[in-house]
């Protein structure tokens, strides 16, 4: 049988599962890899606009030494989209991780998260600590550097169905290309067909398509990420940084700034990646590797 192109690049190695959160939405999850390895777990977050299928190919190389869950944010690819989109905010994403972590009936894990995933990660030092062995931040800081951000919502939520993949790669290298150097043509696809899946014959992104809306209408008030790291080192909770160093997002002085507050800090800067690192390649999994082994 053949496989299709949505599905060219899956590692299959996990097992496809999910939960119902208290107010009855269903969010999709992958675990990877056995329990006993003596570590705690690792529970993995997307980006923003990203979802579960961006972690595949770490995840699946992590599994030979680690239990991996890696869950869909609600409106994300295969998770529920949410009928209120002012649910799409911090407040609920924060509920929601802790809810699936009491679900998984797991010790305290290791929260691991990319872009809006290491925000969340932080935000739940503060919130939810019992839950936490340690935290691993995917190129995102103390503080966020706006020209980044202002790139990233120049796009979320804005970008037209393509009839052609190859369309899709050449909207990507738009506005991400000068985040990576090195990719292979097969690469730049992975993440077109991680991004965009196939609906009425049409290449749409893997999100609702309110979350836009969402972002243009959010009302949160930003909390202070300072703060976090400052509980997070008041805790001596162990930390590391994955940068990229292209990345316009996270400055390498607001790293150093963050390991200054806590000197256990580790932190690895990944050449030719900028927002965010894959976590495939070989400095982002050593990194991984040793952050785990230092627990």
């Amino acid at each position: 049988m053949t496989r299709s192109i949505e599905d060219k690049y899956d590692s299959g190695n996990y097992t496809a599962q999910s939960f119902k959160t208290s107010d009855g939405l269903s969010l999709a999850y992958r675990v990877y890899g056995d329990k006993g390895t003596g570590k705690p777990a690792i529970l993995a977050l997307p980006g923003l606009t990203r979802n579960i299928r961006d972690l595949d190919p770490a995840a699946s190389q992590l599994a030979e030494n680690y239990r991996i869950y890696t869950l869909n944010l609600r409106g994300r690819d295969t998770s529920d989209n949410d009928p209120d989109f002012s649910n799409y905010n911090t407040v609920v994403y924060i509920r929601d991780i802790y809810e699936f972590w009491q679900h998984l009936e797991e010790e305290p894990v290791v929260l691991a998260g990319s872009s809006l995933g290491a925000l969340l990660a932080m935000l739940m030092v503060e919130d939810h600590p019992d839950m936490l062995a340690g935290i691993i931040l995917n190129d995102l800081g103390a503080t966020i550097e706006t020209a980044g951000m202002a790139r990233i919502f120049g796009y979320a939520g804005k970008l037209p169905d393509e009839s052609d993949l190859s369309k899709v790669v050449a909207t990507l290298k738009d506005h991400v290309g000068e985040q990576f150097e090195g990719l292979s043509d097969d690469d730049w696809e992975r993440m077109a067909v991680s991004m965009y899946g196939l609906k009425d014959g049409k290449w749409h992104h893997r999100y609702d398509d309110n979350l836009g809306r969402a972002l243009a209408e959010n009302r949160e008030t930003p909390r202070d990420l300072w703060a976090a790291q400052k509980k997070a080192a008041d805790l001596d909770l162990p930390i590391l940084s994955i940068r990229g160093v292209l990345s316009d997002v996270t400055a390498k002085k607001t790293i150093e700034q963050m390991q200054a507050m806590a000197p256990k800090m580790q932190a690895a800067e990944i050449s030719g990646r900028g927002h965010c690192p894959i976590l495939d390649e070989p400095a982002s999994q050593q990194a991984i590797v040793q952050f785990m082994s230092d627990l």
